[in-house]
């Protein structure tokens, strides 16, 4: 099972580490792996890199994208795929910090719906070390 967080990164933050990514992942590996004392330190960093999910927003987004298809439910701040023939079950919590994608699959059909909504959206799977912006996905998934 695939943990992707996906963080809404500043539009300044994203022109500078779109050719440098692993720099950025870098920054965020070190904020997730943080002690506890240190988590003032982190939080002001994270504020710098990131602007906050609004909520609503991505939950109505989604759920107008996606309402009509069988595979698809929603509940509160989920969103649950659950295609059984193409062999997906994804799921994907909104939350003002991050969205956060639970996945059997490496490539989730959440990342092309997003992509379409944020293309500053940066994904990192950290235990994994497997990270991109999300609007490489299209080159990602024909590779």
């Amino acid at each position: 099972m695939r943990m992707y967080y996906i963080f809404n990164v500043k539009n300044n933050i994203a022109n500078l580490y779109r050719n440098s990514p692993v720099s950025l992942y870098k920054v965020l590996e070190s904020i997730y792996f943080m002690h506890v004392e240190e988590v003032d330190y982190g939080f002001n960093l994270f504020k710098q890199l990131t602007d906050k999910i609004k909520v609503t927003n991505i939950n109505n987004e989604i759920y107008i994208k996606l309402h009509k298809d069988l595979v698809y439910s929603k509940m509160n701040n989920e969103h649950i795929i659950n295609d059984l023939y193409h062999d997906e079950v994804s799921i994907l919590k909104v939350k003002s910090s991050h969205l956060l994608l639970e996945s059997n699959k490496s490539y989730s059909s959440f990342l092309k719906i997003l992509n379409s909504l944020n293309s500053n959206y940066f994904v990192c799977d950290f235990k994994e070390k497997d990270f991109f912006f999300i609007s490489e996905i299209d080159s990602f998934v024909k590779s």
